[in-house]
């Protein structure tokens, strides 16, 4: 049984109508601060992600647990995807990897790609992550992910935290390395090498589970976000391949995370067992005083 931590958000997606968009340039110094190209609701809304996961604005709660299946079957026919600005692996075949429980609002979720994101979109506690993994799924009552992305309750996002780490992930590698081809070039892609499961790139903890705004292509979108506390590895050397990707236009790709949004008053709920209590020292450390309890974050974006 997994335990598991969770976040959940639930916010209205708005149509971006920017014809391009993309991720600010580096200042000199290597920060990330804009300005941002998203347009329309992308560039005005409230209701905006990614967010920073704080303890600090959260009130408690709770939520059932989530169901995995088929997440440790082998990707059927999968391939490695540069779409111009992340590398993407689509896994909309059969057998179909479905999540449930967890407080989703619909019954289950039908897996149809992962997308990784180089450095965090969220950040926890105001700390960024050297990458962070998204597993998207749409609500299983629609044919396809098109369909369901027109629904409040239509698709649902796991998202991964990866750590630098001095041992490289063999996971990952087998993704970079699979990329022979499309690292190089914008709509290529290449077989995986190695039989990859969506299971490999599970952390077996904690969860946060959020809904929150992204850059979808329909109006009105409710997006249902998980992001796991617990991260995994990625070496140094790993990190430094994602940021070689090249764009449309040949440039490098060296980050494609947008910078954190303002919760504005948005409701965060923390959900964990009665017996689990947090120590937050005057550093603004967030300490876990039970190795084996739960913690679970939630909170509602309203419409």
């Amino acid at each position: 049984m997994w335990h598991l931590a969770v976040l959940f958000l639930t916010a209205v997606i708005n149509l971006c109508v920017a014809s391009h968009w993309g991720y600010p340039t580096p200042m000199p110094n290597g920060e990330i601060i804009g300005p941002e190209n998203w347009g329309g609701a992308c560039d005005t809304g409230m209701k905006q992600s990614p967010v920073d996961l704080s303890f600090k604005a959260s009130v408690r709660g709770k939520f059932p647990e989530f169901h995995f299946e088929d997440y440790e079957e082998p990707i059927v026919g999968g391939r490695v995807l540069n779409t111009g600005h992340s590398i993407q692996i689509n896994v909309g075949s059969s057998p179909n990897v479905v999540l449930s429980g967890g407080g989703l609002p619909s019954e289950q979720y039908v897996m149809e790609q992962m997308h990784f994101h180089w450095g965090s979109e969220h950040t926890i506690n105001g700390r960024r992550y050297a990458l962070e993994l998204h597993m998207v799924h749409y609500d299983s009552r629609f044919p396809s992910i098109q369909e369901a992305v027109g629904n409040k309750t239509g698709v649902a996002v796991l998202g991964v935290l990866f750590y630098v780490s001095s041992e490289a992930n063999p996971d990952l590698e087998n993704i970079l390395d699979s990329a022979k081809t499309a690292r190089n070039s914008v709509g290529m892609s290449d077989d995986l090498l190695a039989p990859l499961s969506p299971d490999d790139l599970l952390p077996r903890n904690e969860i946060l589970i959020s809904a929150m705004r992204v850059p979808l292509q329909r109006q009105d979108v409710a997006v249902e976000w998980t992001i796991f506390t617990q991260s995994l590895p990625i070496s140094f050397d790993q990190l430094e391949r994602f940021k070689s990707i090249k764009t449309n236009n040949g440039t490098i790709l060296t980050h494609n995370f947008r910078t954190v949004q303002p919760l504005n008053a948005r409701p965060l709920v923390y959900v964990a067992p009665i017996d689990y209590e947090i120590e937050v020292s005057s550093s603004d450390t967030t300490k876990f005083s039970s190795a084996l309890a739960i913690c679970i974050f939630v909170a509602y974006l309203l419409a």
